[in-house]
């Protein structure tokens, strides 16, 4: 590991010291958890790192972070997968445009799609889900990013696939693995 990656005894007795206040404030019930993430966000800023945008074209928030221990990120903001799931958007010219409250749009359009990607059958194989039989199963799909970095929320990187298809597609093309490029590099602290 290089030592970029690797705090100094002075910043890890700060940080230590900082998930100990944060314990005394939020409680000790998840204690193991909340320090290794306090730890492991200050270390991802002390990097010089950033969180990812929002995949959503016209959206400039940052991404929701899903866990910081292992820099894991979802690919939209809060406000977008809000939108999102309670399905507050209207179609035009083919795309999805989300609306606020008052039933205007807000600038923003949807990239993930409401279907699989896969149903013409681009990765090698067809999704086994005709691509009109997805409305009430979108909670099954993900959102794989092409060159395998997360931190790529540039829409022509992200594609929609189902469970099934980017299961299949990540085990095929080694995307699990840890020793490729894109893998992340930050447990040691």
């Amino acid at each position: 590991m290089s030592k970029k990656n690797q705090l100094t005894l002075e910043e890890y007795k700060i940080i230590t010291n900082l998930s100990s206040n944060l314990l005394s404030i939020h409680g000790t019930k998840k204690a193991g958890k909340m320090k290794v993430n306090a730890i492991m966000k200050a270390k991802f800023i002390n990097d010089g790192m950033e969180e990812p945008n929002c995949v959503n074209p016209g959206c400039i928030k940052k991404v929701v972070c899903r866990n910081w221990g292992n820099w894991s990120f979802k690919s939209e903001c809060s406000s977008c997968m809000k939108l999102r799931k309670e399905k507050r958007f209207v179609v035009e010219d083919n795309f999805r445009f989300f609306i606020d409250k008052k039933g205007q749009k807000t600038g923003v359009i949807m990239h993930k799609e409401v279907f699989c990607e896969n149903h013409d059958g681009h990765l090698g194989f067809y999704c086994p889900m005709p691509r009109d039989k997805w409305s009430g199963f979108e909670f099954a799909l993900d959102l794989d990013h092409i060159d395998g970095n997360h931190y790529n929320n540039d829409p022509t990187n992200v594609r929609t696939y189902c469970k099934m298809c980017h299961g299949k597609k990540s085990i095929e093309n080694g995307d699990c693995s840890n020793n490729k490029s894109s893998a992340r590099n930050f447990n040691d602290i």
